[in-house]
């Protein structure tokens, strides 16, 4: 394994180059007078490791100033397990320290879910003003996972007014979401502006050297030893863009090995590592059906039916190339599964998805939503 350079302070004089590796040190609410409802899961590694995919994330997270004064609202987007929250709450205790807060009252952690639900009570409850001022009044405040609310359009906009009115009050927000919030579908007009006048980073899961540093590291907190090699070929036997907590559920896996097998760690651990985090069976036809088909608007029957209505089309051959990406099903078993198909309509079906998904953004991000959706 090549070396990496691992800087544990900030050092702001110098960029880090393309190939360097950085860490800086999470800040987080003291975990005893955290609130309850924030359901922040525990931090794997008491500091971030971040490569050159994440060199924007790391630069901003390290400054000494407050990130605030770059733009109000943050906005973090990047896949699930990326360490959005991890910054979300790094950068946003930094900021309530600068202002006195020792403690967890200068940071309000809630998930976007949560904030809906509680939007709900208050107005079956006709408190909504309540609600309003304890979301106006907290010094920081972090909404997550924004995405998660498309089917809340009530809770959309009473967001949008929160974090406009907290703009206008000059108080810090910060936001996380698996795309940018144009791209979500069902996310009303007025979240997606207020979410966007501020700083906008993007967040990637680890790769490269990031991700033999961070597997290094998780396997030194269990006191396990992995020399190159053996990280090498964990490395190269996992998926390519698990989160964090993929890899270190990894990591737990070859430590439990060894001591079932009361054994160090060799190639028969790391075997076994990857084959716990192979996926698991693989995701019926009739799921990929249902799932695009309500996508769409559609009923699944249309799928398999003989229609040659284009927006029908449309969405049938993107339900068979995600059918032949995510299953070990021929393209026989696929186009009997879509109404009967030979397996010329389907590969030509297939081929010309593939085409349109170069120069269709919306064709795009329909195909990413439903890989997300059916967790692939």
């Amino acid at each position: 394994m090549s070396s990496v350079t691992l800087t544990a302070e900030p050092n702001l004089k110098r960029p880090p180059v393309e190939s360097e590796v950085v860490a800086f040190p999470l800040e987080r609410p003291p975990l005893k007078v955290r609130r309850r409802e924030s359901a922040v899961s525990p931090i794997l590694l008491p500091y971030f490791i971040a490569g050159p995919e994440n060199r924007l994330a790391a630069f901003v997270a390290r400054q000494e100033t407050s990130v605030f004064e770059l733009g109000n609202p943050i906005l973090l987007v990047g896949p699930s397990g990326s360490g959005k929250t991890a910054l979300a709450l790094h950068m946003s205790v930094r900021h309530a320290n600068k202002l006195g807060y020792i403690d967890a009252s200068g940071v309000q952690h809630m998930p976007a879910i949560e904030f809906a639900r509680r939007f709900a009570e208050a107005v079956a409850a006709d408190d909504l003003q309540h609600l309003r001022q304890e979301i106006d009044d907290v010094p920081v405040l972090i909404i997550d996972d924004l995405h998660l609310i498309t089917s809340k359009p009530a809770a959309q906009e009473e967001l949008a007014q929160r974090i406009e009115a907290r703009s206008e009050l000059q108080q810090p927000t910060v936001l996380t979401c698996r795309r940018l919030p144009t791209e979500v579908r069902g996310l009303r007009p007025a979240l997606v502006s207020r979410s966007l006048p501020g700083l906008t980073i993007a967040i990637s899961c680890p790769v490269g050297r990031t991700r033999t540093m961070l597997l290094t590291e998780l396997a030194l907190q269990l006191g396990l030893e992995l020399d190159d090699p053996l990280i090498q070929m964990l490395d190269e036997g996992l998926e390519p863009t698990l989160p964090v907590r993929a890899l270190s559920a990894a990591i737990r896996q070859v430590d439990l090995w060894c001591r079932m097998n009361q054994s160090p760690p060799c190639c028969e651990a790391i075997a076994s590592a990857i084959q716990s985090a192979a996926p698991d069976e693989e995701i019926p036809l009739n799921k990929i059906t249902n799932t695009v088909a309500r996508y769409f608007r559609l009923k699944a029957k249309d799928l398999r039916s003989s229609s040659r209505k284009q927006h029908i089309v449309r969405a049938r051959s993107l339900a068979m190339w995600l059918a032949r990406r995510v299953t070990s099903k021929s393209v026989t078993h696929i186009g009997e599964h879509f109404g009967g198909r030979d397996h010329s309509t389907v590969l030509h079906a297939i081929r010309k998805t593939e085409s349109l998904l170069h120069d269709d953004a919306e064709l795009r991000l329909a195909s990413e939503e439903l890989a997300d959706k059916l967790g692939c």
